[in-house]
């Protein structure tokens, strides 16, 4: 059996590449990531969108860092949909994004490896978060020999501040991990000449903040915060 994950990109049903839509509506299962019991699937409706004949089954991944338990978690629905997945002979997961960068799919496959030694596993690259932000921010992200950092918030400070402090763009996701520690962050790692913080990009709320505004600490989870090093 093949196990696609397939990225549909940021939010914007049109930036879903032919591949992507192919690739989903010819699997035998579809399961649509949710990140609580009852909570619609950010994928699964820009997936929806382009094909709403196409059944979709809701696969819960916990918002946790405890690995044992998000595994446990994710082996119990492995079983309960046994009777989906035992004869097929493909199954995709859409994720927003790429579904290489910061992607559920690493997790889905690990454990279903675990139970099914002769998975395959391909995956389809999707338009990232930060590409898009700095398009729609009208910036290059990084030329010629400049370095780009893709980062996430909830990773540690110490870490953090180490690569960013050698950046010359810094693309921050989740920056709303950091909460007050950002303005810290950002002042030990700087000075930045530059800063976007894009909320949702892609999606119909999409917003777009830029300057002091943009340094400031964000609640939102689907948030990215771009930054370029002055001079």
């Amino acid at each position: 059996m093949i196990f696609y994950g397939v990225g549909v990109g940021p939010g914007d049903p049109d930036m879903v590449t032919i591949s992507a839509k192919r690739t989903l509506d010819e699997a035998d299962v579809v399961l649509v990531p949710v990140s609580s019991s009852g909570r619609v699937s950010l994928a699964g409706e820009i997936y929806s969108k382009l094909n709403p004949e196409k059944a979709t089954h809701p696969f819960f991944f916990p918002m946790t860092e405890d690995a044992s338990f998000r595994d446990e978690e994710i082996l119990r629905q492995l079983d309960g949909y046994s009777a989906l997945w035992k004869d097929a002979s493909s199954v995709a997961l859409p994720v927003i994004g790429d579904a290489a960068l910061y992607s559920t799919v690493a997790y889905l496959y690990a454990v279903w490896r675990s139970i099914c030694p002769k998975l395959e596993l391909k995956l389809l690259p999707g338009i990232s978060a930060h590409s898009m932000a700095g398009c729609r921010a009208g910036e290059f992200l990084v030329l010629g020999e400049e370095r780009l950092a893709v980062l996430s918030g909830s990773a540690d400070f110490s870490k953090l501040s180490e690569t960013m402090a050698v950046s010359d763009c810094v693309a921050l996701y989740k920056p709303s991990a950091l909460r007050e520690e950002l303005q810290e962050l950002l002042s030990v790692t700087g000075p930045w000449k530059r800063a976007v913080r894009v909320h949702r990009v892609g999606l119909p709320e999409e917003c777009v903040v830029t300057g002091g505004e943009a340094l400031l600490p964000t609640d939102d989870y689907l948030s990215i915060l771009l930054l370029w090093r002055a001079g």
